[in-house]
């Protein structure tokens, strides 16, 4: 109860110097409830707890409860002058303060605090290795150092003292491609005859989100290796913040998103949460949110969150001028804008050179003002998450983790705005898919193309009696087809061209044949 009590003295002394502040104060009340929860979980006495609740209702002041009895952090509330001349209300400094009891020594302390850091800093060594920053040539890479590494030290040491989850944050996963519009039955046709074909498989999640889904979950379970509770990913999908912009229907939006999620539950990504624009403005009150609530109240939370967090033109634009990160991803919007609005109904028909170029611009900014107010709607609701991106960056506000790595070390396209191209070694590149029509054949998995395999004599036989799934992050796992009446078995020239397959990717798994035992396949030896 010292904690409490100093914190009635510090709240007195400052609210009688200064009425104003009354509101202000009232908004960090919902903080001390973590107390009360603190101090009921340790064992705190009846009469504890209500001079606790008591305490909450009368003196509503920010405070931060380390586990179990009786260490607290709390936050002093100092004046300091007014920031700009005329402020009725100086602005609230808040500096931390430990205040500890005599029952606990204080080199007690001392080694709690040490192994609390020292397993945040090695959560951030295993963060830090999904990352890839920018260096300082102005390219991507895998070395570069975390800028924001110090920076999100203490995000991740609040998780630990608390023993919660590691909250990841990562604002993606809109739609597949902008290329598959609906303006007219006509324009539907000709836009698959060329973005379809040309640069992704379709309207839906496919093998790209498939691997990038694996890779967060993956996070988060090396995570839980080397701490007890783990980590989640919340996917802040931003689907509806742009597709308006770029001629992407609300159905096409809902029902990405809705296959997304089941993809994560069949494959059991447990790791991986989706948080939509009406959940961080309160639209679904935790309930689950349907297709037809979600259409009736998406025009509503977009208006909703430009009034609230979204920036006026110039702001944006001074933005891309002075913050590296900011030019990056207006640059990134328009390298895939160039190619996507030459057959949407946004851009009007027939403009061409500098005219389509100014166009492109002109859809960017009006993106970044929309990718800006939805940063702004994240950080306002979860200010506590470890942010991630999709976007290169120098790793100053947030690590930039690429989805689906690849091999020659460049950052990859994102698996909304490409296919997989599979190579005979086992190697995932994002591509478009004119680039890999002639070298590669399209793979279908329920009926739809899912990714692009190379052309192989390796491969010739495998669609005969056999099922292929290529894994993550690498490798080739081989069964029989699905409903096979009796066993099935594998012939010589099927075996040799495993052991090839075997030597040239990290391994190949067989599961199911009658005369091979489960298990990884040896390789062949070079001839």
């Amino acid at each position: 109860m010292a904690a409490i009590e100093t914190f009635m003295k510090l709240l007195n002394d400052t609210h009688s110097n200064n009425s104003g502040l009354e509101q202000r104060i009232a908004a960090l009340e919902s903080q001390l409830q973590g107390l009360l929860k603190w101090q009921q979980s340790s064992g705190a006495s009846k009469k504890k707890a209500q001079a606790a609740t008591k305490a909450a209702k009368e003196f509503p002041v920010s405070k931060t409860a380390v586990e179990k009895d009786p260490v607290v952090t709390v936050k002093e509330i100092v004046l300091t002058p007014p920031a700009t001349p005329g402020s009725e209300t100086p602005p609230l400094v808040e500096e931390e303060q430990t205040i500890i009891p005599a029952s606990i020594p204080k080199e007690d302390l001392a080694q709690a605090e040490t192994d609390s850091t020292q397993l945040a800093y090695q959560i951030l060594d295993v963060i830090q290795r999904y990352g890839q920053h920018l260096d300082n040539g102005d390219q991507t890479a895998a070395s570069a150092p975390w800028a924001g590494r110090a920076k999100f030290a203490p995000k991740v040491e609040t998780f630990v003292v608390s023993k919660r989850p590691i909250q990841f944050i990562l604002p993606s996963f809109p739609w597949k491609s902008v290329s598959h519009i609906t303006a007219s039955l006509q324009t539907v046709t000709d836009v698959q005859k060329i973005n379809r074909i040309d640069k992704v498989t379709g309207a839906l999640p496919d093998f790209g989100e498939e691997l990038a889904l694996a890779r967060l979950d993956n996070l988060c379970r090396d995570i839980a290796k080397v701490y007890e509770f783990g980590a989640e990913v919340t996917i802040a999908t931003d689907g509806l913040v742009f597709n308006d912009i770029v001629g992407i229907s609300d159905d096409d939006t809902w029902n990405y998103s809705v296959e997304l999620m089941n993809m994560a539950k069949q494959k059991g990504f447990c790791n991986i949460k989706l948080l939509r624009v009406m959940d961080l403005l309160g639209y679904t009150q935790g309930e689950e949110l349907t297709r037809e609530r979600y259409l009736e109240t998406v025009d509503d939370c977009r208006k909703e969150l430009a009034a609230q967090f979204g920036n006026a033109d110039e702001a944006v634009a001074q933005m891309i001028k002075d913050d590296p990160d900011t030019l990056l991803t207006y640059r990134g919007f328009i390298r895939f804008l160039e190619t996507d609005l030459r057959y949407s109904p946004i851009i009007k028909k027939g403009i061409s050179g500098n005219q389509y170029r100014k166009a492109v611009k002109e859809v960017a900014k009006g993106m970044m003002n929309r990718a800006e107010s939805f940063t702004k709607i994240i950080l306002a609701k979860c200010p506590d998450y470890v942010r991630l991106s999709i976007h290169p960056s120098s790793g100053t506000v947030k690590l930039s983790i690429p989805l689906i790595p690849q091999t020659n070390g460049s950052f990859p396209k994102s698996p909304w705005h490409s296919s997989i191209a599979v190579g005979v070694d086992g190697s995932y590149t994002t591509v478009h898919s004119k680039d890999v029509r002639e070298s590669h054949i399209p793979v279908l998995r329920n009926g739809r193309p899912y990714f692009f395999r190379e052309k192989s004599e390796l491969y010739d036989w495998c669609d005969q009696y056999v099922e292929t799934e290529h894994l993550y992050p690498r490798g080739l796992l081989v069964c029989p087809k699905n409903g096979s009446e009796e066993a099935i078995r594998l012939d010589e020239d099927g075996i040799e061209k495993l052991q090839q397959l075997a030597r040239l990717q990290p391994s190949v798994t067989v599961k199911g044949f009658a005369n091979i035992a489960d298990g990884n396949i040896e390789p062949r030896a070079a001839a």
